[in-house]
């Protein structure tokens, strides 16, 4: 399972769910939506409240009326049921999705002994742009993957980055 953006919040909540799939790679994604909720948009100068009630989280309502939504909604929240070894990657300057939210998905899955890594490239936005670091991305998420999947030797990146 491997997938950007929204699809970085659906691969977390995913793996908060079910066992299925042999590994995961969220790239960026929303761990907490409650922290998200009350995130400033650095690329729109608003708020991010106007994603959660109306656009891609379609909750209906804001936090105040249905907490108990974005709480059973928010990866963070259901961390501890995560079998599925993830592979987080998030661009420094990230504030589409909050480079931060890759850091605290990172930080409760490490706090909860599970397997984690976290791949943060500086410079970089929401999207890769360094040519060197989409070839640095692409080489690790093959190289992650075939550890996972097809039990070769595990990446030497991996090892140091424990």
């Amino acid at each position: 399972l491997i997938r950007h953006s929204s699809g970085g919040y659906e691969t977390n909540f995913i793996s908060t769910q079910t066992s299925r799939f042999k590994t995961a790679i969220s790239s960026p994604g929303v761990a907490d939506t409650i922290d998200a909720y009350f995130t400033i948009s650095k690329e729109y100068n608003i708020t991010d409240m106007w994603r959660y009630e109306t656009q891609q989280f379609r909750m209906g309502q804001s936090f105040f009326e249905i907490p108990e939504k974005y709480i059973a909604n928010s990866p963070l929240f259901q961390a501890k049921n995560i079998q599925t070894p993830l592979l987080l990657l998030t661009g420094n300057e990230d504030y589409v999705v909050n480079w931060r939210q890759s850091i605290t998905m990172f930080l409760a899955l490490k706090r909860l002994n599970k397997e984690v890594n976290l791949i943060i490239y500086p410079k970089e936005g929401h999207v890769l742009m360094s040519h060197k670091n989409k070839i640095d991305a692409s080489e690790k998420i093959k190289s992650w993957f075939d550890y996972y999947l097809k039990n070769k030797e595990k990446p030497k990146w991996l090892e140091s980055n424990n």
